[in-house]
């Protein structure tokens, strides 16, 4: 699977309900995909979060399901073409399923 990164725009969330949300990340996680860590700032409202998916329509569908969108210019999805690992910028690993 490839791997995304994507951010989210958390207005008003709390700790609890950013936890509640990586929660219902995990109980809908499936073979296409998975949510690999989940990293938030609710004093700005921000979210970022890195995935492994089948391909970004199954990821934004999937978001969808969860209650997640990707709305306007403040939040985004992008595909992680290469990858900082042992300082070295490298192609991501895919771990196909």
């Amino acid at each position: 699977m490839a791997k995304f990164v994507s951010a989210h725009a958390i207005a008003c969330m709390t700790r609890q309900d950013v936890s509640r949300l990586l929660k219902r990340f995990r109980e809908e996680e499936n073979a296409d995909v998975i949510n690999i860590r989940v990293l938030c700032d609710t004093l700005s409202g921000r979210m970022v979060c890195e995935w492994e998916a089948r391909d970004s329509v199954t990821l934004i569908e999937w978001l969808k399901k969860c209650n997640v969108q990707i709305r306007g210019t403040g939040e985004w999805l992008m595909t992680v073409q290469y990858e900082s690992i042992d300082d070295e910028l490298v192609v991501p690993p895919r771990y196909d399923t």
